[in-house]
């Protein structure tokens, strides 16, 4: 009987390698193509850009490069949102300084309408309070009536909101101001026995300017009414 006879026993095959098995294997030891420089540079695997064969150095090298370009992408992204920030709070600084220049309500508002269209490019916004005896305000001042009171009450679903804006909404809120589409941001103020409401509108749905965010709305709001109360006084 030779080895060519079919009625031999088959040989053993070996068992194919899987390639988590090569994966795991290559992991446990990572000096394997140490002095087998030849055979890593003979391996050809596909370019991840053009398709075409390159030898594994070549694709390790654009690997690493596209890595390092998305590293330092994300590093630029994080140094302008830095930098934008910092832009930022120093406008809000700048803003402060100057209300504290005002030596009436009325006057408060009107220097908060200038530095918001200047800084942060807010060219619409009212300031709704509940009013003394006597007391003639002038826009963007307007009296807070039970009637819009409650409305804002029954309308906000928390003292610091976001609302979409349409021709009723902004006529509504903002008297005066030619702007039927986009958001508003509204802050309720506490002043003393008294309250009232900060209203800020953008035209653009999407990117609110940074100043009506939610944390700088309640921030900016705490400082109107600390204002309001001592130059009311």
């Amino acid at each position: 009987m030779t080895d060519d006879d079919s009625s031999a026993p088959d040989r053993q095959r070996p068992e194919a390698l899987k390639a988590d098995q090569v994966s795991d294997w290559l992991s446990c030891h990572p000096d394997f193509f140490e002095g087998r420089e030849a055979l890593l540079a003979s391996m050809q695997i596909s370019h991840p850009q053009t398709g075409g064969a390159v030898s594994l150095v070549e694709r390790l090298i654009a690997t690493l490069r596209a890595r390092t370009e998305l590293a330092e992408g994300q590093h630029q992204a994080l140094l302008n949102a830095a930098r934008h920030h910092d832009q930022q709070a120093s406008a809000m600084r700048a803003l402060v300084l100057s209300l504290l220049q005002a030596e009436s309500p009325d006057a408060l508002a009107q220097t908060l309408t200038a530095e918001l269209g200047e800084r942060f490019g807010v060219q619409h916004l009212t300031v709704w309070r509940q009013l003394s005896n006597g007391e003639w305000p002038q826009p963007p001042t307007h009296e807070l009536d039970d009637d819009t009171d409650q409305w804002l009450a029954s309308t906000l679903c928390c003292a610091n909101d976001t609302l979409t804006l349409d021709s009723a909404t902004s006529e509504r809120l903002l008297p005066g101001a030619s702007l039927s589409d986009g958001r508003c941001a509204v802050i309720r103020l506490a002043l003393g026995d008294r309250h009232g409401y900060l209203v800020l509108a953008h035209p653009d749905k999407a990117a609110l300017p940074w100043v009506m965010a939610p944390d700088n709305m309640t921030w900016l709001g705490e400082v109107m009414s600390r204002l309001l109360l001592r130059t009311s006084s």
